[in-house]
């Protein structure tokens, strides 16, 4: 007899299933991350009933949701966006967190299930984002602010009332004067009251005050009345009756202008940004420093505070503190400073941009204002520029290095650095020397980790001298510590390997070992990437394209994602060059586009250069949607005369592919006019070629016009023989002939086949009886192989009944049929 559970088991075991089915049906998060010109978004979309929330403290974006999710962290690492990354989960999968660059402006908003939040760059100081008055409408609050309100004749422009209340104005400014009144039109004891401004009335009605007194009866106003000169009205007629008596006896009148309507103020342009006390604000002692800064913030209130925080930032700045900086620029944007103080909050932070290597520096303050003689805004400029745009950013480059012999060492020993780097990587000798000898000069106890002999290893390599730069390397690597002794230790192996002094296989051994010898280095982006290079030029692919795959999902989504992409763009180019000397037919292009087109993405470079190599290995290999599939995300991407050129490279593979009719809808897409004539006439002959391979038989011929050349007459050919002029047909396919004879061009197995059948269907029975062995050897091993066994009379004794002919052509019309049928669902 079997035992029965008792109660109390039940239940318990009831609970755990209930909890541990709770568990294991929490519901999954689906994320989506992009970059946009001006912001980037994500996109949550959360399970029904969820209301998530989205704050940010600091530097972080925090989202809070009340019950435990499964957030998508793989897909959101393996995304990257220039301003949110290092997302993690927190409180048992109830929020989610990300790093966003400090002073970012923020917003988010739930549609329906979907959270998006949008991230975008810093305010500008003084101007309301997305109002065109934001200027005059923050100079009038402050004057207001301030207890005065200018007294401005009707005659004075905006834009010089804008200039005169601008709290930011210029430090050469020339004061404005402007005419005062005769006499305010307003009782005793009232004043203009500006939009915006505090009252007592002001949240309770918004109604216009007379500018005279009322005249109502019952003493409904109780200022007094204006004193009244009895004189006045007599005068003001004798006036008007004297104004009007001299226009009359005036012989002619020219015609009033029309009156134009006013153009809008246009926004103030930004001050010009003053010198920079930096070994000032860094202070000789570090602790002593820091210490005032903090008692000065803890004890002041108001503008004084935020001073105070301004303060500190200009210290942590002179000190190279990159991120105390950002998060000390969060903590005085959250202060409500004042126009000027914004102002230069915003100036410091296009300074830590700057140090910090940012990728976009089209809006940084130091890019917009015209440098000219300044020191430090050459100097500011030159960082901001130098990664991206290293020919404008060197243009001021003698006056940023005079000035940096006077900065303080962090800040110096890390702005010479960007400098040599971006100078190095545009091989730019000239230059890299100059920055080479300030480091000696100033900073050559400094830099003790090996920068300096690394950066003179890589000057000696651009003067094409190797020995001394092997020299360089090795002194740099034999610290063993520091990312630059590692780096000069990745750039010993190269170099080489480069001059033969070190084989393939060896070259490898020695990058494996480098590789692990330490994990989780910056430095270690260039070691995978030398190795993936390795393995490419060795023949392993796989191995490269598991190294390349190691790249971007370890690096792609971190602070340090830029290097690597870099890196990992090197190595996607040995990984092309490799594919593109292997035979046709391969697998390693399309493994490489299914399991890495992200992060080809990615790596590409604004041309999309590399993606076209690889769409190009696609179509050769065979695999025509993969590679319509590149072509069109780079069509859509691309202006000009650049998008009507991949547009007819997409067109060309569509059309290879069946696909005339989406091969037409893109010529028509990415046309337009001032094309080169080459171009132009490229795109004409893909139409035709397309129209042909559609049916439409009359439009190509049409398309044909003018044009000229073996393709052209080709189509000319085909297109006739599809229109069933066999006459013309056989005559435009000899016409080819002889021209492709006078070329010594070879011509096609389809071109002989159509000549052949075109002289055939027209009755020139010779015609077909002159084909030679030469062309039975071109039609062997293609669709047309058995044709001229065709074009044979049937022997004398008639092996050919009537019946088997007539099953025979049944037979092919019943193909025909089906034939054309596929085509139409296809």
């Amino acid at each position: 007899m079997k035992r029965r559970p008792g109660n109390a088991l039940t239940l318990g075991s009831t609970l755990v299933l209930a909890l541990l089915s709770g568990t294991a049906q929490a519901a999954t998060v689906r994320a989506q991350l992009g970059d946009h010109g001006d912001y980037s978004r994500l996109v949550l979309s959360v399970p029904k009933g969820v209301a998530p929330v989205a704050v940010v403290d600091g530097c972080v974006l925090r989202i809070s949701v009340s019950d435990p999710l499964r957030w998508p962290l793989a897909s959101l690492r393996d995304s990257f966006s220039r301003r949110l990354s290092d997302f993690v989960t927190a409180d048992g999968g109830r929020s989610l967190t990300a790093t966003v660059p400090c002073g970012a402006r923020v917003a988010s908003v739930l549609e329906r299930r979907n959270l998006i939040v949008d991230v975008g760059g810093p305010p500008v100081p003084g101007v309301k984002p997305g109002v065109g008055d934001g200027a005059v409408e923050v100079a009038a609050e402050m004057v207001v602010a301030g207890g005065e309100v200018p007294k401005v004749p009707p005659s004075v422009g905006v834009a010089e009332v804008v200039e005169a209340l601008n709290p930011i104005g210029t430090a050469n400014a020339a004061a404005m004067t402007l005419p005062l009144p005769a006499e305010s039109p307003l009782p005793p004891g009232e004043r203009v009251r500006v939009r915006g401004e505090r009252g007592e009335d002001s949240r309770e009605k918004h109604e216009v005050r007379p500018p005279h007194p009322d005249p109502l009866p019952g003493g409904e106003r109780e200022s007094p009345p204006l004193p009244v000169v009895a004189s006045l009205e007599s005068e003001v007629q004798d006036s008007i009756q004297k104004t009007l008596r001299q226009l009359e006896r005036m012989p002619d009148r020219t015609p009033k202008p029309a009156t134009q309507a006013a153009e809008p103020p246009k926004p103030p342009a930004p001050p010009p940004i003053a010198a920079m006390d930096l070994a000032g604000w860094a202070g000789e002692d570090f602790n002593r420093r820091r210490e005032v800064l903090q008692v000065a913030i803890e004890t002041a209130r108001g503008r004084a505070r935020v001073e105070a925080q301004i303060a500190l930032v200009r210290f942590l700045l002179a000190r190279a503190m990159d991120e105390e900086g950002r998060a000390a620029l969060e903590t005085a944007g959250s202060l409500s400073p004042a126009p000027d103080q914004r102002y230069a909050l915003r100036i410091l932070g296009d300074a830590f941009r700057a140090l910090d290597r940012e990728d976009a520096p089209d809006d940084n303050l130091f890019v917009q204002l015209p440098a000219g003689a300044m020191p430090d805004h050459n100097v500011w400029r030159s960082a901001a520029l130098a990664p991206t745009r290293w020919a404008a950013a060197k243009e001021g480059l003698p006056i940023a290095l005079r000035r940096l012999l006077d900065y303080p060492a962090d800040l110096r020993s890390r702005l010479l650095t960007t400098l040599a780097a971006a100078a190095d990587e545009a091989g730019d000798s000239a230059a890299l020397n100059l920055i080479v000898l300030e480091m000696i000069t100033v900073d050559s106890a400094g830099m003790a980790d090996g920068r300096l002999d690394y950066f003179r290893g890589r000057l000696a390599e651009l003067k094409a001298t190797p020995d001394a730069a092997l020299e360089r390397y090795d002194a740099a690597a034999a610290l063993r510590r520091g990312p630059f002794a590692r780096r000069a230790e990745v750039r010993a192996i190269e170099l080489r390997r480069g001059l033969g002094r070190l084989d393939e296989d060896g070259a490898i051994k020695a990058l494996e070992a480098l590789r692990f010898a330490w994990r989780g280095d910056d430095v270690e982006t260039d070691a995978l990437a030398a190795l993936g290079g390795a393995y490419a030029r060795s023949g392993r692919t796989d191995a490269a394209l598991d190294i390349f795959g190691l790249l971007g999902r370890r690096f792609g989504a971190t602070a340090r994602g830029r290097d690597a992409l870099t890196a990992g763009r090197s190595l996607l180019t040995a990984v092309l060059d490799r594919l593109e000397q292997s035979p046709p037919g391969g697998l390693y292009a399309l493994a490489l586009q299914a399991r890495h087109g992200r992060l080809v993405t990615l790596a590409d470079t604004a041309d999309g250069g590399l993606r076209r190599r690889l769409a190009s290995l696609l179509l050769r290999d065979g695999y025509g949607v993969e590679a319509t599939r590149i072509l069109h995300a780079l069509t859509e991407r691309a202006t000009g005369p650049r998008r009507a050129e991949l547009g007819a490279t997409l067109a060309r593979a569509l059309i290879d592919g069946g696909r005339e009719g989406e091969a037409l809808d893109v010529l028509a897409r990415t046309g337009g006019a001032g094309l080169e004539p080459g171009l132009a006439e490229r795109r004409a002959l893909l139409r035709a070629d397309a129209l042909l391979g559609d049916g439409d038989t009359v439009r190509a011929l049409d398309a044909l016009r003018g044009l000229g050349g073996a393709e052209a007459a080709r189509l000319r050919a085909q297109g006739l023989f599809a229109a069933g002029e066999w006459r013309a047909a056989r005559t435009a396919f000899a016409e080819l002939a002889a021209e492709r004879e006078a070329t010594g061009a070879e011509p096609t197995a389809d071109d002989l086949a159509l000549q052949g059948l075109s002289a055939y269907l027209a009755g020139d029975r010779d015609a077909t009886r002159g084909f030679s062995d030469a062309e039975r050897a071109r039609l062997a091993g293609t669709r047309w192989a058995g044709l001229l066994d065709a074009f044979a009379p049937p022997p004398a004794d008639g092996p050919l009944r009537a019946e088997s002919v007539e099953r025979d052509l049944a037979a092919a019309g019943a193909l025909d049929r089906l034939a054309r049928g596929w085509r139409s669902t296809h």
